[in-house]
């Protein structure tokens, strides 16, 4: 038995403290007869009841017969605080059987899964609805109906058939990342999956789930030194791990994670024609997931090639482990520079582009121009560095606003968009509905120079319901129906003096994009009837 935290009064606890807890790196099947791979997450200290319940998340485990949950206790007695980190029984069947450490997991996967996001954005991250979300760890559902359940806060994990065995998916650290991802993003972005949103956002839901949760496995550098010990065990005398060695390494890492479901193929080969009008979101994902493998594994190679032909294969598995970490990273800086409706592939790569260009200004390894690229092959238009932030036409701003409001009150937002008639234009608003929501959020992050930088981010967002004869006259908009909505939105990024240093707008009553985006009615109840059967559950596992 190893104690993961040492024995304190709970005042020594401070706010920030992390403690260590074993998981499997990737699943409970080791390969070639071995034991699993196991990995170590460093995860917030906090107060655990039996369940394990904490603030954020309770892990309910049902017993093998009936439908009882088995509560299970993560700490030692009496001592709520001091969490104990046990290691994985070696045999499967044993393991199968560990309910304690089958909650260890789960727990350690998803807390690490939401630190990660939340040290980097540097704030913390809301569920939708508010509360705990529930990690149902082994429950009666099937493997295909694993998956995070919309407006609920239940993530349900079933069973796949595994060497005669009922493997719970929740012992699969991919799976458990990739559903735990979703509930982070619609907690952080609720419009991105409502019944408004597109086929486009629902493919990026499952885009970042996937980037999150093979970056995330990816980024233990145990898990590349097996990936590259089995590429190596084909090698011929005097044989290096070349690109294309890495590049089956880290693929075949991303297929094997696919072949037990839900994280979709990453496409390698010819991306296909048209393919951003796929009528299956997971298909659209599963394009752009494959465009930041190869950036990853593009960096991979450079990094290696810089430590010279002597770098030894466990040298470039930490390699690979520190560049999927800072992709990982990129990837989700980026989020708080996306709007918070209609965002689309070209948003996803602007926000990551202009999050890490204010990180790290001087990008010498190639980082932001490796996704550049990458994503300009598979037809997403690279981002310009000129006005990047959106600002640049905003020049005269009025700051009739209190800066102590400014990063905590909807309503001083909202002014301040009201005092800025160019902003006001730019937004498109309408000028007789109110905004529909509005959200407020500090961060803060370290900068190059080592201060800690302050930033407030607000986001808006304006739904108007327009008769027919209204949609057709004001946007364009032909339909049969009686009435129609269009939103839009933007967000706002201000400076630790409250000063506009970045914005992402969705013009409401734009007669081009609403055009674009309502299509015909036969386009759009298409669409929605594509969609329904992914919007409100995250994600079915498929086939």
């Amino acid at each position: 038995m190893t104690v993961a935290f040492p024995k304190k009064s709970p005042g020594d606890i401070k706010a920030g403290q992390m403690v260590s807890l074993t998981v499997l790196a990737e699943g409970p099947i080791g390969t070639a007869g071995e034991p699993p791979l196991t990995a170590q997450v460093r995860i917030p200290v906090e107060r655990l009841r039996r369940g394990p319940t904490g603030h954020r998340y309770a892990v309910h485990i049902r017993k093998w017969r009936g439908t009882t949950v088995s509560p299970v206790s993560l700490t030692l007695p009496g001592d709520p605080w001091q969490l104990i980190s046990e290691p994985p029984p070696v045999g499967l069947r044993e393991l199968l059987d560990d309910t304690r450490f089958l909650a260890q997991h789960v727990y350690g996967v998803a807390m690490s899964t939401l630190e990660i996001f939340e040290s980097t954005l540097g704030r913390r991250m809301p569920w939708n609805p508010e509360g705990r979300v529930v990690l149902k760890a082994r429950d009666l559902v099937t493997a295909t109906d694993t998956g995070y359940e919309r407006g609920t806060n239940i993530i349900r994990f079933g069973s796949v058939d595994r060497m005669g065995y009922k493997v719970p998916t929740a012992l699969y650290r991919d799976i458990v990342a990739h559903e735990v991802t979703h509930a982070i993003l619609d907690g952080f972005r609720p419009a991105w999956a409502d019944q408004m949103a597109t086929m486009e956002q629902l493919a990026m839901h499952e885009a970042l789930a996937d980037i999150v949760a093979i970056l995330s496995v990816f980024s233990s550098k145990e898990v590349v030194y097996r990936q590259l010990e089995a590429a190596a065990g084909g090698f011929e005398a005097g044989q290096t791990a070349d690109d294309l060695v890495l590049m089956r390494s880290l693929f075949d890492f991303a297929r094997d994670l696919f072949a037990r479901g839900p994280l979709r193929e990453p496409f390698v080969g010819a991306v296909p024609e048209g393919w951003q009008e796929l009528p299956e979101p997971h298909a659209r994902g599963a394009v752009v997931v494959g465009a930041v493998l190869r950036a990853v594994q593009r960096l991979w190679s450079e990094r290696n090639a810089r430590y010279g032909e002597f770098h030894s294969l466990q040298q470039k598995a930490e390699s690979g482990s520190i560049v999927a970490t800072r992709i990982l990273r990129m990837v989700i800086r980026g989020l708080s520079y996306m709007p918070p409706v209609d965002v689309s592939w070209r948003d996803m790569l602007r926000g990551i582009i202009a999050a890490d260009l204010d990180m790290v200004p001087d990008d010498i390894y190639g980082y932001r121009e490796a996704l550049q690229s990458e994503f300009s092959a598979i037809g997403i238009r690279r981002v310009s560095l000129n006005n990047i932030s959106g600002v640049d036409y905003y020049q005269g701003l009025r700051y009739p606003v209190r800066l102590s409001a400014l990063g905590s009150d909807p309503q001083e937002v909202q002014r301040f968009v009201w005092e800025n008639p160019r902003l006001l234009e730019a937004a498109r608003l309408e000028r007789r509905t109110p905004l529909s929501s509005t959200r407020v959020r500090t961060s803060e992050r370290v900068s190059p120079d080592g201060f800690i930088i302050s930033e407030i981010g607000a986001s808006f967002i304006q739904t108007v319901r327009m008769s027919r004869k209204e949609a057709y006259v004001r946007l364009g908009v032909k339909t049969r129906r009686d009435f129609v909505d269009v939103r839009g939105g933007g967000l706002l990024r201000f400076d630790a003096g409250g000063r506009l240093v970045y914005a992402a707008l969705k013009p409401v009553m734009d007669r081009e994009r609403q055009g674009q985006l309502f299509g015909s009615d036969q386009q759009h109840e298409a669409e929605e009837a594509a969609s329904s059967g992914v919007r409100n559950k995250f994600h079915g596992t498929g086939d």
